[in-house]
């Protein structure tokens, strides 16, 4: 059995890097065709909605680590951000838009927008004599292979990377600020924070797990999945086929919003929607081989019951909130689970937090749902946190899923400036 499953995945792969060498040149086409050479990548300079952005390098131990600025450079250290946002596509460029809403509601704020440590192009793998940690998971039949023979760059580590943020921070004189991370950059906070909380005046954490995880979940994806599927996306090709399938053909379930798709239709070239669709479709869509690689180092690295298992390490007097895409686990047109984070339900990720808002369901039925738990704000929802919740601010962004930084910006940056005018207040 098992040498006739290998050899249906060699046919597979066959069929899939075919499949990708054209998918690669079409989205390729169309992002030249909708950008032409680039909307910010490799400026320096540059606007979006008249906020003016500029992008820097630090040096630590010979490397150039890449940051962004915008805002009032004379900030206080309460009215001081730092952002950080994750993959499969350029962590800075991610952020860029909710940064510009974030300025928008408050002239005041200093945003120092953190690429993700080593992601940056010119950064070069150095294989020491490390081995990977975690296994990998086969396409199409979730097949467990080790991964003990490879070696790894432990740079790509999120604790790792969370130690040069604190060297850039430290150069740049920052010695407090709320911190705002999406994705892969909430990681690399938190460790951030449990060695060092005397930095965190807050962290809002974006489309990210948080402290409860059932490990029989694990299994069933990636036809559903609970949580970012790590296992598979140690494989490179795996992880480019999974991110084409769910965005093109939304199988075996989509990511994208549907409200969010929708209003992107009716965009005008070049306008802030436009950009924003073509960074979540086709950029996505369109990592190179380099990038491909870091990713499946870090992934080789960290696993999601090992990220909840370190949580409870953070400290209990920081104050947190989370920013989730409403449409999660949402039935699309097609009849297709909505990204792969559920916030209510039979697969809860966030029970020790909230009221549940949909009890005992796999997805959104309108007929269970608990109104009575939603407090409607300007641009988004915030959620009835439990008794003993640990959370601080829980909000839903309309119009968004995972991606929910890109989708709804302004959803994301109301919420949190909310948050951090709360926890300001708070602290006088």
């Amino acid at each position: 059995m098992k040498f006739f499953q290998i050899l249906i995945e060699y046919i597979f792969f066959l069929i899939a890097y075919i499949y990708l060498l054209s998918s690669n040149f079409v989205v390729s086409l169309i992002i030249f065709v909708r950008e032409g050479k680039g909307n910010y990548e490799n400026k320096i300079y540059f606007e979006i909605d008249n906020i003016k952005f500029k992008r820097k390098t630090l040096s630590i131990n010979n490397f150039n680590h890449q940051f962004t600025i915008c805002g009032n450079p004379e900030a206080k250290e309460n009215e001081t951000l730092v952002m950080m946002g994750g993959i499969p596509t350029d962590p800075s460029e991610s952020m860029f838009w909710m940064a510009c809403e974030m300025i928008k509601k408050n002239p005041s704020f200093k945003i120092l927008i953190l690429h993700l440590p080593f992601y940056e192009k010119y950064s070069q793998m150095i294989m020491n004599n490390d081995k990977a940690s975690f296994k990998t998971l086969t396409i199409p039949f979730s097949r467990e292979v080790s991964n003990e023979s490879k070696k790894i760059d432990s740079k790509f580590s999120h604790i790792n990377q969370s130690k040069i943020v604190e060297e850039i921070l430290i150069k740049l004189n920052i010695t407090k600020a709320h911190f705002i991370g999406h994705d892969r950059g909430v990681i690399v906070f938190e460790y951030l924070m449990i060695k060092n909380k005397d930095l965190f005046l807050s962290l809002s954490r974006g489309a990210q797990v948080w402290n409860y995880y059932e490990k029989d979940w694990a299994k069933l994806a990636p036809v559903i999945c609970v949580g970012p599927p790590h296992r598979f996306f140690t494989r490179p090709w795996q992880l480019k086929l999974l991110f084409n399938l769910v965005s093109f053909f939304e199988f075996p379930f989509a990511i994208r919003s549907e409200g969010f798709k929708a209003k992107s239709k009716k965009a005008n070239k070049g306008s802030d929607l436009y950009n924003r669709f073509t960074h979540l479709t086709y950029k996505t869509n369109n990592p190179k081989k380099k990038f491909l690689l870091k990713i499946s180092q870090t992934m080789m690295q960290t696993d999601s019951l090992e990220e909840i298992e370190n949580r409870r390490n953070l400290p209990l007097d920081i104050k947190i909130m989370q920013f989730q895409g409403e449409d999660e686990f949402k039935l699309n047109s097609k009849n297709r689970l909505i990204s792969d984070q559920p916030y209510f339900g039979k697969y809860n990720l966030f029970r020790n937090e909230i009221e549940d808002l949909y009890p005992n369901c796999v997805s959104q039925e309108s007929d269970k749902y608990k109104k009575q738990f939603i407090d409607d704000k300007d641009h988004y929802k915030k959620v009835k946190l439990l008794t003993n919740a640990r959370m601080n601010f829980f909000a839903l962004i309309p119009d968004s899923a995972h991606f929910n930084v890109i989708e709804n910006p302004l959803g994301c940056a109301s919420a949190v400036s909310d948050f951090i005018r709360e926890c300001n207040a708070s602290n006088i």
